[in-house]
């Protein structure tokens, strides 16, 4: 079986008329509906969820247990893909269910997790370097899988028989952007709970927009209108000194903007600025020093850095909104999950990050944000064993987990308004990455981080010059190595 990838592919993108086209549960018949991807290409959604059949075969695996390597930097890592039995939280259920559907029919046991140390890949990369796969497959930062794949110690995934990338469980889009020459090292689907929720968003506060903007969020959206220069004239409006000591501080004062330095590169992503492309030679090489990038961290200096009332930083949380003091926290839809979001006082509304203008046809985030991308370690014992497991989990994910995700835990529990749940499919369907996310090692994929996040700088032209020939470098050490691969 072939399974390339094809830019044509809307899979990864059908996730808002597969919604529409079924409820938590629903087997109906549906009309078709048409979604656009972000290459403009639409696909038409006849089936429902439920009846969208996995074409695997039947396999008897005599109570294989299939095991499983994640980092253990947050708890949702482990739990997304993982739950010892039932509890009553339906998300964590869901999860239970998926794994026993797939244990029920192939005769295998979902095996816990063994846990990396934080974010370290370190001790799973020295047992593959000696020969010993502890593990079937590894969730992880996909960093620091970019880091096997080019030491080969990962499986070309697009060679496994039963992995169908073409399906709606899995993002091909992004896949087809972590890839070249048709070598897929590094995968993403509803495998676990973070595929579904690790997507940037804009939080904001409906108490205080209402009292002191006149200004519909979800009217800008949905007419387009929704840019980083109307974010921008709306952040300027906004902010008080509360307690009137002339100190504008995150913990007192009223606040226009507020997040961390690490979620300044999504805004990149939101507006349409990839860090690479693929020329005609069809290897990856930079397309970030342009106009609009100069424009983008102009606009994004002068709404976060060059304004009091935004405030961002590596130990900036979520508390200043929490607490009803923050119009606007960009963040990821993982916290809607959270019980500090759902028992927060203040309304509020999910938005996706701002387009880069009017022009600019549609409304994306970042796939991958801190979240799980999966692998399958080169020296695997049994291809078919794992592609038949893997392609299962991903299928009962796709048709168990990600209902329950987004139709209870985010969109009756986060979500406020059915404005808001409508936004929600808007960002899960705009979900993309980039080449440079796993082989750029930090550099000019995470400008935004860098400059307005964490030094507060606009020089971007500098910036770029003084950083073009690493990245030029690690790129072309990442093609050189996926030419040689066999």
């Amino acid at each position: 079986m072939n399974n390339r990838i094809s830019c044509l592919t809307a899979s990864a993108f059908l996730f808002a008329a597969l919604l529409a086209a079924s409820s938590c549960g629903s087997t109906a018949d549906t009309p078709a509906a048409d979604t656009q991807r972000p290459d403009g290409t639409t696909a038409a959604v006849t089936e429902a969820v439920d009846a969208l059949p996995d074409n695997l075969p039947e396999r008897d695996f005599d109570g294989y247990e299939f095991r499983i390597y994640v980092r253990s930097c947050c708890e949702s890592h482990k739990d997304g893909i993982w739950q010892v039995e039932e509890t009553g939280d339906a998300v964590d259920d869901s999860v239970y269910e998926r794994n026993k559907n797939v244990e029920d029919r192939f005769n295998c046991v979902i095996s816990e997790p063994e846990l990396a140390d934080g974010e370290d890949i370190t001790f799973l990369q020295n047992s593959l370097l000696a020969g010993d796969c502890i593990t079937d497959i590894t969730l992880h930062h996909f960093r620091f899988l970019g880091d096997l794949a080019l030491q080969q110690l990962l499986a070309d995934m697009n060679t496994m028989e039963y992995l169908d990338f073409d399906r709606p469980w899995w993002n091909s889009y992004l896949i087809e952007n972590y890839s070249i020459f048709d070598k897929v090292f590094v995968g993403y689907g509803t495998v676990d709970v973070d595929n579904i929720t690790e997507a940037g968003i804009v939080l904001y506060n409906k108490n205080l927009a209402v009292e002191q903007l006149d200004v519909n969020f979800y009217d800008l959206v949905k007419n387009g209108e929704w840019t980083i220069d109307k974010m921008n004239e709306i952040v300027h409006e906004f902010g008080a000194d509360l307690n009137g000591d002339s100190k504008i501080d995150y913990e007192n004062d009223e606040l226009a903007f507020t997040t961390n330095a690490g979620y300044m590169f999504m805004f990149q992503v939101a507006m349409d600025q990839p860090t690479t492309q693929i020329n005609d030679a069809g290897e990856p090489e930079l397309c970030i020093n342009t106009e609009k990038m100069v424009n983008i961290v102009n606009t994004m200096y002068n709404m976060i850095c060059d304004y009091e009332y935004s405030m961002v930083g590596d130990t900036i949380g979520s508390n200043a909104f929490l607490d009803g003091r923050s119009l606007f926290l960009v963040d990821k839809l993982t916290s809607c999950i959270g019980a500090k979001f759902r028992e927060m006082k203040d309304d509020y509304g999910i938005l996706p990050l701002p387009k880069y203008d009017t022009a600019q046809k549609n409304y994306y985030s970042h796939a991958s944000a801190h979240s799980n991308c999966l692998a399958v370690p080169v020296i695997n014992e049994d291809f078919e064993r794992t592609g038949i497991i893997l392609e299962a989990l991903a299928a009962e994910g796709y048709k168990t987990i990600r209902p329950t995700v987004i139709d209870v835990a985010i969109k009756q529990k986060g979500a406020r308004d059915e404005d808001s749940a409508a936004m929600i499919d808007l960002i899960i369907d705009g979900r993309t990455g980039d080449f440079a996310d796993l082989y750029d090692e930090w550099g000019l994929v995470y400008t935004l981080d860098h400059m307005i996040g964490r030094k507060q700088i606009n020089t971007f032209s500098s910036y770029y010059a003084q950083n073009e020939k690493a990245s030029v470098k690690r790129l072309a050490k990442a093609v050189e190595a996926f030419a040689s691969f066999e």
